[in-house]
């Protein structure tokens, strides 16, 4: 296996994997053999058919494709080692060569994680901070204000602070953002939309119609969303990895440890990352608050 890779725009990159086509006729055996076994043909016991027998009823195209099936990933992570990549989506793949008997050829492309500049964040929030500081009301002076009335007020204050903040980060800090990151984004958003559209017994042309939308602004609305949140989640781990936030696992195991069905928990444990991800954002942005 040879390979060549070839540096996009911002964190994006191809790799060009050529497979020797020896390569290929190995796992094309290993697949045709195990297809063999299960295969009855009359006359002959189930697995015991002559291979040109068996060639004639196979179909080619579901061998390749168990082949490509088996071949392309571990192609690709041994080239992500080659050349010390790290990418942060799913690849993209376009086979461009896979005939028998020649070299097979596939282009892969992804990115990592892109470069984010902060800034002079800390200022920044600090300001917004400082200007808005979390009203609490005074109970000797207001005695109309009850607990819950106090809580709900502490609340908005702070969901206002976290929004400014935000919005300051967003602002402050640079993002090179390759397009491959944002247009996966934008197609994930984008099923989830047609998903939620047919579970509601419509079309698509439908729901364009009811919401007086096109599918040109559906798409731009979707994509200028998935941008600001790709942006804010690389902003929010840069600035936690500047500020030295760090997640305890005992943190995670009390988390896991109060769910009692079997299954959720189950799933908890084997997604922890998720959780560690989602404390350390919330643990940022409680630091945020404080700068």
């Amino acid at each position: 296996m040879t390979t060549a890779l070839n540096k996009l725009p911002a964190s994006a990159f191809e790799l060009t994997i050529t497979l020797p086509w020896s390569a290929v006729k190995k796992i094309y055996d290993e697949v045709f053999e195990e297809l063999l076994a299960q295969i009855e043909i009359e006359g002959f016991r189930k697995g015991k058919a002559p291979r040109e027998l068996v060639e004639k009823q196979v179909d080619k195209n579901k061998v390749y494709s168990e082949v490509i099936n088996r071949i392309v990933p571990e192609s690709y992570r041994k080239a992500l080692e080659e050349h010390n990549l790290h990418p942060v989506i799913s690849p993209q793949i376009k086979i461009t060569q896979a005939e028998e008997e020649k070299d097979w050829q596939l282009i892969v492309s992804s990115a990592e994680k892109p470069e984010i500049k902060l800034g002079d964040y800390q200022k920044e929030i600090g300001e917004i901070n400082a200007k808005n500081k979390i009203w609490t009301p005074d109970k000797g002076l207001d005695q109309t204000k009850d607990a819950g009335s106090e809580t709900k007020d502490k609340k908005e204050e702070e969901s206002k602070k976290i929004s400014q903040i935000i919005e300051k980060l967003l602002a402050v800090s640079q993002v090179d953002l390759p397009a491959i990151i944002t247009d996966s984004e934008t197609n994930r958003l984008l099923t989830a939309l047609l998903e939620d559209v047919r579970s509601a017994g419509l079309t698509y042309d439908q729901y364009l119609q009811s919401s007086g939308q096109t599918a040109e602004s559906v798409k731009e609305k979707y994509r200028l969303q998935a941008e600001n949140t790709l942006k804010l989640e690389f902003i929010l781990e840069a600035v936690a990895n500047d500020l030295k936030v760090e997640v305890d696992p005992q943190d995670i195991k009390a988390i896991i440890d109060k769910e009692t069905d079997a299954e959720k928990k189950k799933a908890l444990e084997q997604q922890s990352y998720i959780l560690a991800s989602i404390l350390r954002r919330d643990k940022t942005i409680a630091r945020l608050l404080t700068l």
